[in-house]
């Protein structure tokens, strides 16, 4: 599987259509949303095709998550409630079953927490954390952050898991 990256336009809150890169990343692309080329970050892939930062914006701080559709996940959830009293209750067993599966099965992706860009195939190592609010607190708000950590040296590359 290559590497991809879904770039969020700058312009507006739509994901433009994931744009596919090779290692080396590409110095700018066009964007399938506004139609702008936007330059890319091709230092933040390092030797072994890892994530040293953003690939789209360049910033160090990225975090892990399941790259698995949240609505379908509900939807097994709301189905299984639905049927929960015709089944005596197993259904609800059975989507947590499901649920198991996916999330052992599913692959994960890794996002950027200030241009949200979604980043897949790329080398697992270095390894970033799952989601973190304390980041996203400081990023968002900066010196007005209550919760917000200083900026680790050199970003989440290979930082631990949050604490919470």
């Amino acid at each position: 599987m290559s590497a991809r990256v879904a770039l969020r336009c700058p312009r507006g809150d739509e994901a433009a259509s994931p744009t596919p890169v090779t290692v080396p990343i590409p110095d700018a692309v066009r964007c399938t949303h506004c139609g702008d080329v936007h330059a890319l970050a091709p230092a933040s892939v390092n030797a072994q095709g890892g994530l040293q930062g953003c690939t789209a914006c360049g910033h160090p701080e990225l975090y892990t998550q399941k790259d698995f559709p949240r609505s379908l996940g509900i939807a097994i959830v709301v189905l299984a409630a639905v049927l929960a009293p015709f089944t005596y209750y197993a259904s609800l067993g059975v989507a947590a079953l499901v649920d198991a599966l996916l999330y052992h099965f599913a692959p994960n992706v890794v996002l950027c927490y200030v241009c949200r860009s979604e980043h897949r195939g790329f080398s697992p190592i270095p390894k970033h954390p799952r989601f973190d609010r304390e980041i996203e607190e400081r990023l968002k708000f900066g010196e007005r952050a209550v919760m917000g950590k200083p900026m680790r040296q050199g970003g989440t590359a290979g930082a631990p898991e949050p604490e919470h």
